[in-house]
């Protein structure tokens, strides 16, 4: 009985959460992060606020108890982050950041991922994880970049140093991320380490590759519902 209204109300919010998701994780990359980085608001209730979502949305979505506890250990990372941003801001909490939005995006990507390119009809579901999808994929390297960039601070020229300034760096990767994603490239900022490289290239190639595939495989559920229809 307990298992079915689980069901019931997997069906019933997973569209909802989704949509929230995308709308509040592109408000919080495009909107808050650079906004933070010039010192106008602050990202942490907003920040909070997503990563709650983000973890009854998960559940929701996938049904996982390793889904669930991966993304309440992230979510726990960032609440020591920002602790230790309060006291004191330093290159450890960055790391942990950095960490939690990579275990984070990893596993919202996996929970999203089964649910756009799994057999069944395409429908708003579908398209909105896709969109998801995508954002996600430019998060996951921005946690990536991020990453790199704090084990070798010349990795990238065109970032403010992190001693300079500890928010600015964020708003910069998303920006360096998703010029990438999408192939723009406009090298202001440049990646000099073998591994921001290397990174940047994987990051390309999935830019290229993922909306073709996408198309591709919505065409084919398509196809398929209509021949089974």
């Amino acid at each position: 009985m307990i298992q079915k209204e689980f069901v019931r109300l997997r069906e019933r919010l997973s569209d909802p959460l989704l949509t929230a998701l995308t709308v509040m994780l592109a408000v919080l990359m495009f909107v808050i992060a650079p906004l933070q980085a010039v010192g106008v608001v602050g990202a942490h209730y907003f920040g909070f606020a997503f990563g709650l979502m983000l973890v009854v949305a998960v559940f929701v979505v996938s049904g996982s108890v390793m889904a669930l506890a991966a993304t309440l250990f992230a979510f726990s990372l960032v609440v020591v982050a920002t602790i230790l941003r309060l006291r004191q801001p330093s290159a450890i909490d960055i790391y942990l950041d950095a960490s939690a939005w990579l275990i984070a995006g990893l596993t919202l990507a996996i929970v999203v991922a089964r649910a756009v390119f799994a057999p069944g009809k395409v429908n708003f579901h579908r398209i909105v994880g896709a969109i998801l999808l995508y954002l996600d994929i430019g998060l996951i390297f921005v946690a990536l970049f991020c990453l790199v960039a704090l084990l070798d601070p010349s990795a990238f020229t065109g970032l403010p140093l992190l001693s300079d300034n500890l928010l600015a760096i964020a708003g910069n990767l998303i920006y360096f991320s998703f010029a990438t994603l999408t192939s723009v490239g406009y090298g202001d900022i440049v990646p000099l380490h073998p591994f921001a490289r290397s990174l940047a290239n994987i990051e390309a190639i999935i830019g290229q590759l993922y909306p073709a595939t996408l198309l591709a495989r919505l065409v084919t559920l398509e196809l398929e519902h209509r021949r089974g229809s």
